[in-house]
């Protein structure tokens, strides 16, 4: 799996829409979305939306050939 689909895969695990993950991780919606989409985005970034993901138990591990999703889900009690 590449980043971006990560990234996608996480935001929506966690209820996220675009425009919210991107104010949380203090970059542009539009940088999300050409991530998210195929391209590639700065280390800074990527390190940005993964805390940002974090916080709702969204987390990934780089392995061979990509990048293992791990999500928490919240209990909704």
């Amino acid at each position: 799996m590449k980043i971006g689909e990560v990234i996608s895969r996480a935001r929506r695990a966690a209820g996220l829409k675009q425009k919210e993950l991107a104010a949380a991780a203090g970059v542009h919606v539009q940088t999300l979305k050409r991530l998210e989409g195929g391209a590639g985005a700065g280390y800074s970034t990527v390190r940005a939306l993964e805390k940002a993901l974090a916080k709702s138990g969204a987390t990934w591990q780089e392995v061979d050939g990509g990048y293992e999703l791990r999500v928490k889900l919240k209990s909704k009690s």
